[in-house]
């Protein structure tokens, strides 16, 4: 934990020179893949906030994602040091019970269930209900950390972050919306000059922005103004395709450890933009953390029996 009166989780601004030559402008990350808290990534931030604001006598949190989440294990991390039960409703198939990440939450002591994306919401409450037949008070937290806590929290890390660097341009990775929006109201109060770009990892702009524009104002924007670029989903939550894994292989390259499911495709945004002259004079990649992720995909395809 970091000392009183300093912000939780204060954003590492790094200087990343090597990107400069191949992306043709001056570029910086921040990296919340180095959060001191373990695999956890961006969602450490918007966990901690949720947390923070529920009763003490909460004995289950109950959220969902799919089985390599890093939203759930990071609510299975934070339950077990703080020792009450989590409940993960993951969307995935039989194949997936003996993976790494399931292994992980094992672990933890979080209870599961894995099924379709489609009974999510039926799951849920279904989870929720068994937790009240046994006098279990139980905390639902939202998919992804989609809540006004979350938002907030990553309004304060953008804030943090551009105070001293006036950006053109920031690149983050965009999934349930509140760490872009919390980072359109940063930038509304700390420079109208930095556009934030989220790079759709599963949504198409339709469903993308609307809840981005929801966590924005939670955070406290008046008129925010929402980049969502969804070209770069390659097929959807969880998949690749050639120009996502071209853009992994440069990053680990270059030492930026990337993965294919989140920043592999906001970092593949900036390569095709770079190439299309699209880019500003100064640029941040937000580094949403994932690697997790890349283990265990690279684990699966290794043995995929």
């Amino acid at each position: 934990m970091v000392s009183e009166g300093l912000m939780p989780w204060a954003p590492i601004v790094q200087r990343w020179e090597n990107l400069d030559e191949v992306l043709g402008t001056e570029c910086w990350i921040v990296r919340d893949d180095l959060l001191p808290f373990p695999l956890a990534g961006n969602k450490v931030r918007k966990i901690e906030a949720e947390l923070s604001s529920i009763p003490g006598d909460v004995g289950v949190l109950i959220t969902n994602g799919g089985v390599d989440s890093n939203h759930c294990r990071t609510v299975a991390m934070f339950a077990a040091q703080r020792g009450i039960q989590a409940h993960l409703v993951l969307h995935g198939d039989e194949s997936d019970f003996n993976s790494t990440s399931i292994k992980m939450l094992e672990a933890l002591g979080a209870t599961f269930d894995i099924g379709p994306a489609s009974t999510i919401r039926e799951r849920v409450e279904q989870a929720e209900q068994r937790q009240i037949l046994e006098n279990e008070k139980a905390h639902i937290v939202s998919g992804g950390g989609h809540t006004a806590a979350g938002a907030q929290a990553f309004k304060d890390a953008g804030i943090a972050a551009f105070r001293t660097n006036n950006f053109d341009q920031v690149f983050v990775a965009s999934g349930t919306g509140a760490t872009q929006g919390g980072l359109v109201a940063a930038a509304e109060i700390s420079s109208l000059k930095t556009e934030v770009i989220g790079v759709s990892v599963a949504r198409d702009k339709s469903r993308g922005i609307p809840p981005v524009e929801e966590a924005a104002k939670w955070a406290g924007a008046q008129s925010p103004h929402i980049t969502f670029l969804d070209e770069y989903r390659a097929g959807g939550y969880g998949k690749s395709d050639t120009q996502v894994e071209e853009a992994v292989q440069l990053g680990w390259r270059l030492g930026v450890p990337l993965d294919f499911t989140y920043t592999g495709k906001a970092f593949s945004a900036m390569v095709d933009l770079s190439r299309r002259d699209r880019l500003g004079e100064k640029v941040l990649f937000w580094h949403t953390g994932g690697l997790f992720n890349w283990v265990s995909l690279t684990q699966k395809l290794a043995h995929p029996n």
